[in-house]
């Protein structure tokens, strides 16, 4: 069988179509000087358009314009009217076979067009090899070949020709790609990996299976079996094996596959191959694996400071509790004294008839303890937590390869400290242990009578090794998220170069912001005085309150939201789901891992996505709707269902809600605002760093979702219910494939940072956020605070100039990597924000952060339309939250998956169940208000931005997961709307 690209036969067939839009007719098909001498000398028009019609059809698509072939309308008037002849004469042309052919020829002589003969086309393989290796996607390489023919003006044969010489380069790149990498295997590496794929942990389990288990519960046991698995995928020796960087994208490649296949599937394929997919597996693996370590550790150091916490409340409040009784003692032991030394009675024989003196100097201690500075510091609760660290500590520091920077050098010796103890008690501290690393809060714990406290100083030593790992003063290379922050904002090799970024000149810059910021500030003290007086009050300034809507307007809205919903049929999600891939093709960007198809069945891929976006899982699935069983639904998910095909999808989704002409009534289209979800997961509750005691004592994780002003979802991921949300704020409006311009963003108070403010505004983009109590929040200045008069006790520190001049290239370096999507903004701020003492870079971008909060509070006092917007568009994300909890009602609304993966995945889906459901709303909405129009009905324009396309009720969301064998649509392919026939 000869070797093809995977491609959908609608693919193959547009690979050299004719254009039939006209921005593809105006690039390819227009006609110079040169061409039209050489069109003047036929002698006929039929003549003359045929010659324009074959010469362009040469250049592109590349080919020969078949016999009796029909032509798109738009490509024959284009051309025919440059040539100065009527389209129709094309019925004319080539009645006489012949001149067809010697046109043919005439052309390919003047303009030098040639046939890919054999020699030509072992000059195009030669070039097909060297441009194959870094393709891991046929149809990209098939592109290129044919972009490179039409440049060389050789003339493509037929698609079947291209497509076979493509896929035999990309086989032959990948059989080379194995031969080289297997080559630079030893025998003991190869022996080892083998051993890996056919040893087993147990009799149902290999041991490759199990290197990918997750490990979602925080506990010590849990980082020592990550750290074993790093240790054994060390032990491989795949880390030490040299690696051609030429070969990185298809070793990536190979590794997508690898994390899916089943040890049975290693063990059924060639030898060589099996070993360098399994390479690239395995150092994929490690790099997940050490993220997951690292994420382990910082757990558990979150869990021991919440555990301390704990205890130091419980000890509070049982203080609290005896603390009356005590204090009762204490009354009776001074009264008896008084008593005593009144009478000239012996006061140490009244206190031991009454007490025994045990009891008073315990009593004694325990108000000591309790009054002294300091009685609510969580760390003398935390050497309780060392038994967790003794063994995992050691191992954690012994497993990573640890790097670091000059100033962390102390934390670097006392890590070095704790590798060389191993836990091992017999062994004393050396003498010089470093203290340099000991943040100062930890000081009086950590030196005790001026000896050092062991316990302490072990647990500020990980708790330092946390902070910096984090921040990025630490790093390990082999990470994934943790490497140097060097290495992540540099560009990936082989990416696109972008241009350089420039944020300008410094001092030009903070000229021009220090002058609206003065004016700014000089121009509302200078109004304070006529505004109303409970607006600065205090030394507060207060904000004015919005008045509330008409209920006039707000009735007619919901009239008109009412009637119009009241038109739409009835349907199930499934049907819904079904005509949005008929409207759009969203299911064709879900690939498969290997070879980029798109699913084969769409009801089986339907219900796996109704499956995760639901909660109801593939299992339930598989029994209810008819669709498939478990194993095909489960092969949908792990073969077809990934971050970047979710990606793809939802911003088809995006760009065809913003495309209906109803949405249009919603926002303008450049707003976008985020806003998190919070959703409890089930099982029991375990006590760590992701318990958000807001929610209760249940864990929890919330879904941070970005959606535009039009309801469009853009983005989503998953986060930790302890997590902050500013540091997730710009993902979606930065991280977004869709083609929406946005150009504003609006958060809540738990997106709110100075870093956001200073990204945002050095991106160009407006940040608009609603802030939390924001009269508490401090105003800042380049000037003096008393030249703002009345203002001047709400200032804090004087702006840094010298700070932003001295780190605008760092700033620069930064910026322009969030721009270039070179570096995801949530990891990048996560670094700048995590360490205690924050870096200068940290610093200094919080700098331009108050310089922009500041603007921002000060039009936020004088503008009442900036405070109602803003207010606008956070009700719609916590509307489309109430259709997001509507369809993800399955097992009570909790998700059973403690895996990440999983997790997205979960998020993933039910943003785009959502998406879909909007879209579905929007049509139809659409048709039925153009409906009430046609009847007569009147509608004031102004009430159509109060509908929204979130309703579900038409729609069945629970449980009837079967598909209509035929839906009932009209001639443009709709449902018909609830409405009854004119007279």
């Amino acid at each position: 069988m000869p070797a093809r690209i995977p491609m959908t036969e609608r693919q193959r067939a547009a690979l050299l179509a004719l254009p039939d839009t006209e921005t593809m007719v105006v690039r390819h098909h227009g006609l110079d000087a040169e061409d039209m001498s050489a069109i003047g000398i036929t002698r006929t028009p039929a003549t003359r358009l045929g010659y324009a019609l074959q010469l362009c059809c040469l250049r592109f698509p590349g080919r020969h314009l078949r016999a009796g072939e029909l032509l798109p309308a738009i490509m024959l008037e284009h051309i025919a009217d440059q040539v100065g002849v009527d389209a129709d004469v094309i019925a004319y042309f080539a009645r006489r076979t012949p001149t067809r052919y010697d046109q043919l020829a005439a052309i390919k002589a003047r303009f030098g067009f040639t046939d890919l003969s054999q020699p030509v086309r072992q000059s195009m393989m030669a070039w097909l090899a060297t441009e194959a290796m870094p393709i891991v996607d046929g149809r990209i390489l098939l592109d290129r070949l044919l972009d490179e023919l039409r440049t060389r003006r050789i003339v493509i044969p037929g698609i079947s020709v291209v497509e076979r010489m493509a896929a035999e380069a990309m086989l032959r790149a990948e059989t080379d790609l194995v031969t080289a990498v297997d080559d630079t295997l030893d025998t003991e590496t190869r022996q080892r990996l083998d051993t890996l794929v056919d040893d087993k942990v147990h009799s149902r389990q290999s041991r490759f299976s199990w290197l990918r288990e997750p490990e979602p519960r925080v506990a010590s046991v849990s980082l020592a079996e990550i750290l074993e698995k790093v240790a054994l995928i060390r032990w491989t020796g795949v880390s030490r094996v040299p690696i051609d960087p030429r070969y990185d994208p298809r070793l990536s490649q190979f590794a997508r596959e690898g994390v899916r296949y089943t040890a049975q599937a290693f063990q059924q394929m060639r030898p060589t191959r099996r070993r360098v997919i399994l390479l690239a597996t395995l150092r994929e693996l490690e790099a997940t694996l050490t993220d997951a370590a690292i994420a382990m550790f910082g757990a558990l150091i979150g869990r021991a400071h919440l555990r301390a916490r704990k205890r130091l409340e419980q000890r509070v409040a049982i203080s609290g509790r005896e603390g009356r009784d005590r204090l009762m003692r204490i009354a009776t032991v001074l009264e008896t004294i008084s008593r005593a030394a009144r009478a000239g009675e012996d006061i140490g024989a009244a206190i031991r008839d009454i007490m025994p003196l045990d009891m008073l100097d315990a009593d004694a201690a325990i108000i000591r303890r309790t009054a002294a500075p300091h009685r609510d510091d969580v760390l003398s609760e935390i050497a309780a937590e060392y038994r967790t660290f003794k063994r995992a500590g050691p191992q954690f520091l012994q497993a990573l390869d640890f790097h670091c920077r000059a100033g962390t050098a102390t934390l670097r010796n006392a890590m070095t400290v704790l590798s060389d103890l191993d836990g091992d008690w017999r062994k004393p501290l050396p003498a010089d242990v470093p203290l340099g690393h000991v943040e100062r809060r930890w000081q009086r714990h950590v030196v005790v009578a001026g000896k050092i406290d062991r316990t302490h100083w072990e647990m500020a030593t990980y708790g330092a090794l946390a902070n910096a790992l984090a921040s990025g003063d630490i790093w390990v290379p082999t990470s994934r998220m943790h490497r140097s922050l060097d290495v992540l904002l540099a560009p990936s090799p082989g990416a696109t170069l972008q241009p350089p970024f420039s944020l300008g000149d410094p001092h030009a810059w903070l000229d021009q912001r220090a002058e609206q910021l003065d004016s700014a500030l000089r121009g509302v003290a200078r109004n304070l005085d006529g505004r109303d007086a409970a607006l600065f009050a205090g030394e507060r300034l207060r904000f004015p309150k919005e008045q509330k809507d008409d209920d006039g307007g707000q009735d007619e809205g919901r009239h008109l939201t009412l009637a119009c919903y009241g038109m739409l049929p009835a349907t199930r999600i499934t049907d819904v789901l079904s005509q949005v891939e008929r409207w759009t093709g969203f299911t064709r960007h879900f690939g498969h891992v290997s070879t980029g198809l798109p699913p084969a069945d769409e009801r089986a891929f339907l219900a796996t996505l109704i499956a995760e976006a639901t909660n109801l899982g593939l299992s339930r699935m598989a029994e209810v709707c008819g669709a498939g069983s478990r194993r095909a639904l489960l092969r949908m998910q792990t073969w077809h269902m990934r971050e970047e095909t979710f990606r793809a999808a939802l911003s088809c989704l995006t760009d065809a809600i913003h495309a209906e002409p109803i949405a249009a009534w919603f926002g303008q289209g450049h707003r976008a605002s985020a806003d998190g979800q919070a959703f409890y997961l089930g099982g029991p509750g375990k006590a760590g760093g992701a318990v958000n005691a807001h929610y209760g004592r249940d864990p929890v994780i919330k879904i941070y979702t970005t959606i535009t002003d039009r309801y469009a979802p853009l983005h989503q991921t998953v986060i930790a219910g302890t997590a902050g949300e500013a540091i997730h704020a710009l993902d979606g409006i930065l991280g977004h494939d869709s083609n929406a311009d946005l150009t504003a963003l609006h958060v809540d108070g738990g997106g709110v940072s100075d870093i956001v403010f200073a990204t945002m505004h050095l991106l160009g983009l407006d940040f608009e956020p609603r802030i939390p109590r924001l009269s508490d929040r401090r105003l800042y200045a380049f000037e003096p605070p008393k030249r703002y008069g009345r203002l001047a006790p709400l200032f804090g520190h004087k702006l840094n100039r010298n700070l932003i001049v001295s780190h605008w290239p760092d700033i620069e370096r930064v910026i322009g990597a969030m721009r270039d999507r070179t570096v995801t903004p949530s990891l990048i701020l996560k670094k700048l924000s995590a360490y205690r003492q924050q870096n200068s870079l940290a610093a200094a971008l919080r700098e331009v952060g108050r310089i922009e909060r500041t603007l921002f509070t000060l039009r936020w006092f004088d503008d009442p339309v900036l405070r109602r917007t803003v207010t606008a568009e956070l009700n719609k994300g916590e509307a489309r939250n109430s259709l997001a909890r509507a369809v993800a009602f399955h097992r009570l609304g909790r998700f059973r998956d403690r895996g990440l993966e999983n997790q997205q995945t979960r998020a993933a889906a039910l943003n785009l169940v959502t998406a879909a459901i909007i879209l579905f709303n929007c049509r139809y909405l659409g048709r039925a208000v153009d409906e009430m129009r046609r009847r007569g009905t009147p509608i004031d324009p102004a009430m159509l931005s109060r509908l929204s396309p979130l309703g579900w009720d038409r729609i069945n969301l629970t449980g009837d997961y079967v598909w209509s064998d035929r839906l009932d649509l009209d001639a443009n392919g709709f449902m018909p709307l609830l409405v009854k026939q004119l007279p």
